[in-house]
């Protein structure tokens, strides 16, 4: 991942230092922590307007809603 980014113009070594350091680590022990207090399980899981989809099968429906603003 680090090649791929810095092919692309990222610092690698800082890259490298903010993926090991301990703020990523509880960045996403929060993160985590906030979806599964909002009900989130499972990948792809949408929240929109607090109206959860789960399921890439639920993608048009959340195309519909966002169009619609709602069934």
């Amino acid at each position: 991942m680090l090649d791929l980014a810095a092919a692309h113009g990222a610092d690698r070594a800082g890259l490298a230092e903010a993926l090991a350091g301990e703020a990523i680590r509880n960045r996403l022990k929060d993160e985590c922590a906030q979806a599964i207090a909002r009900g989130v399980f499972g990948s792809p899981f949408v929240l929109v307007d607090g109206e959860p989809f789960w399921g890439v099968d639920r993608i048009p429906q959340i195309e519909r809603w966002l169009q619609t603003g709602g069934f």
